[in-house]
């Protein structure tokens, strides 16, 4: 393993066990037995590392969230459960939002620019779901709804986990989120969308 995915990979577990904003480059270099000056070579400031970061779980989901013509109900809510699988990766990223967005602008300019793109694949795979006879959405504000409401559960569920989940496992934790959106997604599928959230819940038990 490179000098540099190193830093990454040691930053992401402090990040992660302690909270972006109570890990400084110091600590971080001590527990490398490094120099800072050895970390700041790559990642001139903090700002710089949690960006980096930022961008590894941006690539994982970007892998997973794609906009799909042949996408099936259970093949949504599969969408769904490999993102949080990967924000438990990143977890300090979701745990930290607000103190990221509002001290690192580089980050915040890239999340503002995902965010849009993710809810337009959102949308876009909604509609494809209703096509497909999985979901009847009868207007567009109720699209607008299930977009925003599924994209606020990605973004804070591990937050509120953390809090009011804490006596399950990760696992558990996620499984408590995706029948949420389950429950979620009920009012607006068809017999045939009904049948295949039933499956994919059998699946996850």
């Amino acid at each position: 393993m490179n000098r540099k995915q190193l830093i990454l990979d040691k930053a992401l577990e402090m990040f992660n066990e302690r909270g972006i904003e109570y890990v400084g480059l110091r600590e971080l270099a001590a527990k490398l037995n490094m120099r800072v000056s050895n970390i700041t070579y790559y990642f001139p400031t903090k700002d710089d590392l949690v960006y980096e970061i930022s961008l590894e779980l941006t690539r994982k989901n970007s892998m997973v969230i794609v906009a799909d013509s042949t996408l099936t109900m259970r093949g949504f809510l599969g969408m769904l459960h490999q993102v949080f699988k990967n924000h438990l990766q990143f977890r300090c990223l979701l745990l930290s939002f607000v103190h990221v967005m509002e001290q690192n602008k580089v980050v915040a300019a890239s999340y503002k620019r995902t965010q849009k793109t993710r809810n337009d694949t959102l949308k876009v795979n909604i509609d494809t779901l209703e096509k497909s006879g999985y979901l009847k959405v009868e207007e567009v504000e109720e699209n607008e709804f299930l977009v925003s409401t599924l994209a606020l559960v990605s973004r804070f569920w591990i937050s509120e986990a953390a809090v009011s989940l804490r006596h399950l496992t990760e696992a558990d934790q996620i499984k408590h989120y995706l029948r949420l959106i389950a429950r979620l997604l009920l009012p607006y599928t068809t017999t045939k969308g009904k049948k295949e959230i039933r499956l994919f819940l059998q699946e996850l038990n």
